[in-house]
């Protein structure tokens, strides 16, 4: 299974002096070759970084974007037409049923869904909603 990780997990596995044991554990219990991200996760964590007002904290923040983009580097999937199609798709049903997803998490969907990747977040109440495949490493077994 080829995994596309959410912000929140990245945010949990990079930043966390003690990450959340069970997300540590699924994460090791992944292939590395399987393990993708958006652009647009790449685009929240920059954003985060630059809204760090401590700079100590945003400068260990900017050494795990550092990180996490040599790590990634082969593995960060562009926002294509496949993508912009599917994101076109959520956005159409979410609005039809009433309900919507801010843009970045649509997009991060979306792009799970145009490669028939599963999401890896916390987030699933809003991700679960867009169709794509969702799992969410804080609530895996030890």
């Amino acid at each position: 299974m080829i995994y596309l990780f959410d912000t929140n997990v990245v945010a949990e596995l990079t930043t966390r002096a003690k990450p959340d044991p069970r997300v540590l554990s699924w994460f090791k219990s992944t292939a590395r070759p399987n393990r993708f991200l958006s652009v647009i996760t790449v685009a929240e964590i920059e954003a985060g970084v630059a809204a760090t007002a401590d700079p100590v904290r945003q400068a260990r923040y900017a050494q795990a974007l550092a990180v996490v983009r040599h790590e990634y580097r082969d593995r960060i999937a562009p926002i294509g037409e496949p993508e912009a199609a599917a994101y076109l798709t959520i956005h159409k049903t979410l609005k039809a049923a009433g309900t919507s997803i801010d843009p970045p998490d649509a997009l991060i969907a979306a792009t799970a869904l145009a490669n028939g990747w599963t999401v890896a977040t916390r987030n699933i109440k809003h991700m679960a909603r867009t169709g794509a495949l969702v799992v969410n490493p804080w609530e895996q077994q030890l």
